[in-house]
């Protein structure tokens, strides 16, 4: 049986209107993204990784710290300017033993993304900063599509080939006698 035309047209918009993207959208300046990324991060189980421009939200910081105490395998990728900032809570990570990879490709590393337990991701513009939840205009999504997924899976594998361990170790300690100068000057 053929539909008319105008028939079928409905019959596609009520069934796609019915499929679940599996996408939610967040804004800031509010706790929403920063909420579903501790949310992410406390359920994950076996794996996170995390691909961000800069980072040093103290409730996302530590919810990676509980994550690592359960045993969860993470590797966060940063922007390496980022990294050496006052406020940046990557040399404590990486004291602490977080693999921690700070980029020496391409000029900056402005990904803002995280993987959790291959299950869902996080994109946004949303830096994962204390600033970025208090007072700047950023957006999140929350995605559960397995070939968004994998797609930014395979983006962040490909990232962490190109920026090597040893150039991120190389980079890190320059960064921590950096921030050891600072502390000292300070007292």
């Amino acid at each position: 049986m053929i539909l008319p035309i105008r028939t079928s047209f409905i019959l596609s918009i009520s069934l796609l209107a019915q499929i679940s993207w599996g996408a939610e959208v967040y804004f800031s300046p509010s706790r929403d993204c920063e909420t579903q990324i501790v949310k992410a991060i406390d359920a994950t189980k076996l794996e996170i990784v995390a691909a961000v421009y800069s980072i040093n939200n103290n409730r996302i910081v530590d919810s990676f710290k509980r994550a690592k105490a359960r045993g969860v395998k993470i590797r966060i990728l940063t922007d390496r300017t980022q990294a050496a900032g006052h406020s940046s809570k990557v040399v404590e990570l990486s004291k602490l033993g977080f693999d921690i990879r700070v980029h020496s490709k391409n000029k900056i590393e402005h990904n803002k993304f995280g993987v959790f337990d291959s299950s869902l991701a996080v994109n946004g513009s949303y830096n994962w900063t204390n600033p970025a939840s208090d007072s700047n205009s950023e957006n999140c999504v929350v995605f559960t599509e397995k070939n968004i997924i994998s797609a930014y899976q395979k983006r962040f594998g490909e990232l962490w080939q190109i920026n090597t361990d040893m150039k991120s170790k190389q980079y890190l300690g320059k960064i921590q006698k950096s921030v050891e100068r600072r502390a000292a000057s300070d007292e």
